[in-house]
């Protein structure tokens, strides 16, 4: 359902911008520029899990009961609305609505999904500059390392196990053994899997300015550490001296440059290394921070209602009013009966209030006509207080178009967005039992009962009674049930939602 699932990414994007801004706001306050840099490591890469999964992590002990069978509370399917051709008749003065019209919520998606696809461009771009001067140059093993001889700019740098060795620079002197040193602790301590591991965060959560801050971050941490290791107990005023030798910045974020834009910072770090105070208490003060974001942003579930869901089902045709017959002379008023008692008669399980607009075979509210049946029934929710109205069909003509069910609902109506979000979440219900249409459809011509409702309204088409398969399935008793099952639970789904 097109206007749940970005609703929901709405939400879920905006608890992982929170939680990764407190995280890194702590952690440039607190933790940055500290010589615990294998803690910072850890730390900063946790951020970034922890801002993608906790949104989507249940507190403990709030699990929402809904019924015989748990349900999730947000599918995470989309639904398009379509034009559908309708092909009975229900009645009640219609006019044209405009087909083919393209939702706005698709172009957003369209526009997001661009972004990822230029960046996932460029990821790709600087992968195939490693790859293509991997073969390029002649190489040769430097331990459990690969040393690649080469005069590209920016060396020397490692990725993965490959060391891209500068050859102007002379591996035997003293300048030339540290930097070696330096880039092998680069590729023993796996830093490049970190940033393989966040590129494509990076292009999935580009919306997330804070990612990209922790990505330039941890580059620096990779930094420190190869630093400390290079210079031991050497000098490590000349080892500054050696790294501002030159300051040329690496063309590519995968790699890890000898010489890096974060110079100052690492100069800084060399002089002062044993100035700086170990900071354990700022180290144990992630625990109870991490503790209050997790019951901030966590997922949890929805308020309970305080009363049961009332939801009024509407059993299309009735008593004069045969619908769609089929061959065998099966009624679609008969079918549509038959599925809104057992609907009913389930209801209690799902803790929903159930009204029939019928319970026999006769016009909805006994009334004489077709016409004052339908005023009879668009205005049935207002006098009972429902929440909901469905109701159900069975479809004819349609299987050149594949049979199956279909939703429809009315963008004539008020309450079109929650009536979209009742019809996705109808789709997710009933899909696993039956082929189900993945679109909602907006009928051609007007539908009384649609577009007159007072609450959230959906008309389901179970089936094409011309089908003989679907008119098997939806004549059985136990698939009847079935579906009647799979409608209540798509119902409490939506309340879930919703509350």
């Amino acid at each position: 359902m097109m206007s749940l699932s970005i609703g929901g990414a709405l939400v879920y994007a905006l608890k992982s911008v929170c939680i990764s801004a407190v995280l890194f706001g702590y952690y440039w306050l607190l933790l940055r520029n500290r010589c615990f840099h294998g803690y910072n490591r850890v730390y900063l890469l946790l951020t970034v899990l922890l801002a993608v999964v906790m949104p989507l992590v249940p507190l403990p002990g709030l699990a929402f009961w809904s019924g015989p069978e748990e349900t999730p509370v947000w599918s995470g399917v989309m639904h398009a609305i379509v034009a559908g051709d309708w092909k009975e008749v229900t009645g009640g003065a219609g006019h044209h609505v405009s087909a083919g019209v393209v939702d706005g919520q698709l172009w957003v998606l369209g526009g997001y999904a661009l972004v990822m696809v230029v960046l996932g461009g460029i990821f790709l771009r600087q992968l195939v500059f490693i790859l293509r001067s991997y073969r390029k140059y002649p190489r040769e093993r430097w331990g459990d390392c690969v040393l690649l001889l080469t005069r590209e700019p920016g060396t020397p740098f490692s990725f993965l196990k490959v060391i891209f060795w500068n050859l102007e620079i002379d591996r035997d002197s003293p300048s030339g053994r540290q930097m070696l040193r330096h880039e092998l602790v680069h590729v023993r301590r796996g830093h490049t899997i970190d940033l393989l591991l966040l590129r494509p965060l990076l292009i999935v959560f580009w919306f997330n300015p804070f990612f990209y801050l922790i990505y330039r971050e941890l580059r620096t941490i990779h930094e420190f550490e190869a630093d400390a290791c290079a210079l031991g107990d050497g000098d490590r005023y000349a080892y500054a001296e050696l790294l501002l030798w030159q300051t040329l910045d690496s063309q590519h974020g995968l790699v890890h440059s000898f010489f890096s834009s974060s110079i100052k910072r690492r100069i800084n770090m060399i002089t002062q290394l044993n100035s700086i105070n170990p900071g354990r208490l700022c180290r144990w003060m992630v625990l109870p921070l991490s503790f209050l974001l997790f019951c901030a942003f966590s997922g949890r579930k929805p308020h309970p209602v305080s009363k049961p869901l009332t939801v009024i089902i509407d059993a299309g045709h009735g008593g004069s009013d045969d619908g769609a017959v089929a061959s065998n002379g099966v009624k679609e008023k008969d079918i549509n009966l038959s599925l809104a008692r057992k609907v009913k008669q389930l209801a209690s399980e799902y803790g929903v209030n159930v009204v029939l607009s019928r319970d026999g075979d006769e016009l909805s509210g006994g009334k004489n006509t077709i016409e004052e049946s339908l005023h009879y029934r668009s205005a049935l929710a207002g006098e009972k207080g429902a929440d909901l109205f469905i109701s159900l069909h069975v479809n004819r003509g349609s299987v050149a178009d594949g049979a199956g069910f279909q939703i429809y609902v009315s963008k004539e109506n008020s309450l079109f967005q929650q009536s979209a979000r009742l019809g996705g979440v109808l789709i997710d219900a009933l899909k696993p039992s039956y082929t189900t249409g993945d679109n909602l459809r907006e009928p051609t011509q007007g539908v009384w009962v649609l577009r007159h409702a007072t609450v959230p309204a959906v008309l389901i088409e179970c089936g094409d009674i011309d089908s003989e398969r679907d008119r098997a399935f939806i004549g059985s008793a136990d698939n009847q049930e079935k579906i009647a099952r799979d409608i209540l639970q798509g119902i409490v789904r939506y309340q879930q939602v919703k509350g």
